[in-house]
């Protein structure tokens, strides 16, 4: 959804408030797509900073259909955080050719990209770690079983490989000639 800022960026004090709602259903990272299962109405606040530059402010609380990191298991995965971030005209030049490329990123002409605003804030609030509970065991390295589940009794046991050399000297000297 693109929206228009021209009076946001040309008149000092000017407020615009809107609500969006997230038209994408499917969240891509570049490797892989997660479900957008549930979204509330996101308010966004766009207020004048100076000519030509405006603060995006709102809310952002939604949940996506995840796999968890360790043992692959569907999780939803709930988002909560706030869009704080500066936009500006095309007209408008940064001092700094970093920042420039950022505030302008998310601008198409005097319209703001909502999808893209979104869509960028999503990535950088995304978890490290997506887990199905604080103490999840995994899968088994041998045979692949859920751990969370029971242990398998498979030997999991990997020899320190800076130990190796020694481990082989130790284990020739006391074969039998």
């Amino acid at each position: 959804m693109l929206i228009n800022l021209t009076e946001v960026f040309n008149t000092s004090g000017k407020v615009l408030e809107t609500k969006i709602k997230p038209e994408s259903k499917v969240y891509s990272d570049g490797s892989s797509d997660y479900e957008i299962v549930g979204a509330e109405e996101i308010p966004l606040r766009f207020s004048f900073i100076e000519k030509g530059k405006a603060l995006v402010s709102g809310r952002v609380r939604m949940a996506l259909k995840a796999s968890c990191d360790r043992c692959l298991k569907e999780v939803i995965l709930p988002l909560d955080f706030d869009i704080d971030r500066e936009c500006a005209s095309p007209d408008f030049k940064a001092p700094d050719p970093d920042e420039d490329e950022e505030i302008h990123s998310i601008m198409e002409g005097y319209s703001i990209d909502t999808e893209r605003l979104l869509h960028d804030d999503i990535t950088i609030n995304w978890p490290v770690k997506i887990l199905c509970r604080e103490d999840c065991k995994g899968l088994c390295p041998v045979c692949g079983k859920d751990l969370n589940e029971g242990d398998c009794g498979c030997d999991t046991f990997v020899p320190d490989p800076r130990m190796a050399a020694i481990f082989d000297k130790i284990m020739d000297s006391t074969k039998e000639v």
